[in-house]
């Protein structure tokens, strides 16, 4: 199929990580796919051998950015536990969106994509960053005595969190800021961050030699 033509001379990469730049900074229907061929260095006709629609274009980069994502995320809580990995990997998701904010809007926009038969390769992979979540979130899960289907709804919450702080950012906001408040408000609400003491008190509890509270 012409959609899978061979990548040899990495010319679909090429076109993949121009369109992503694109979508990025552009609401989707506003794109011609003559820009994202220009901003690929490429003809239009080329671009077509590989993606003969803007749909498959579009679906191919969300792919590609979903993988990248992973990668980045995966990297970022390697060897953290607890709150540091969560504040990690909640780092990591705003600062991958925060200048790709018309990609997270165009992503939401289609998620109900995930549901049809042809989505089941954006399904996978989203599920891969839920998973990494509620890994993250297992000891204080144990700690909570929260089953499983509360564990994933929590992990859903933390992501509804940080795609409101990329969608809804400020110009000129400081992401560091947005990262500290998602956390402080998915670990805390609105009663605000605990002081350091609590914070290492918790922590003593769970590691403690009777392990869970």
């Amino acid at each position: 199929m012409a959609g899978r033509k061979s990548d040899t001379n990495g010319k679909r990469s090429q076109i993949l990580r121009a369109a992503t730049d694109v979508f990025s900074a552009r609401e989707f229907h506003t794109v011609p796919v003559e820009d994202v061929a220009s901003a690929a260095g490429v003809g239009k006709g080329t671009l077509y051998l590989y993606f003969p629609t803007k749909e498959q274009l579009f679906y191919a980069t969300i792919l590609e950015a979903l993988d990248v994502l992973l990668a980045e995320l995966e990297a970022a809580v390697r060897g953290l536990t607890g709150e540091d990995a969560l504040r990690a990997f909640t780092r990591g998701f705003v600062d991958f969106f925060w200048t790709r904010r018309h990609l997270a809007v165009l992503m939401g926009r289609y998620e109900h994509k995930q549901r049809e038969p042809e989505g089941e390769a954006w399904r996978l992979r989203r599920q891969k960053v839920v998973t990494l979540v509620r890994n993250i979130l297992q000891p204080e899960a144990r700690a909570a005595r929260l089953g499983a289907a509360d564990t994933l709804l929590a992990a859903e919450m933390l992501l509804a969190l940080v795609r409101a702080t990329v969608i809804n950012q400020r110009e000129r906001e400081d992401p560091k800021r947005s990262v500290s408040l998602v956390v402080d408000l998915f670990m805390n609400g609105l009663r605000g961050p605990r002081p350091a003491a609590a914070r290492s008190a918790a922590r003593t509890r769970r590691t403690g030699a009777g392990g869970r509270p």
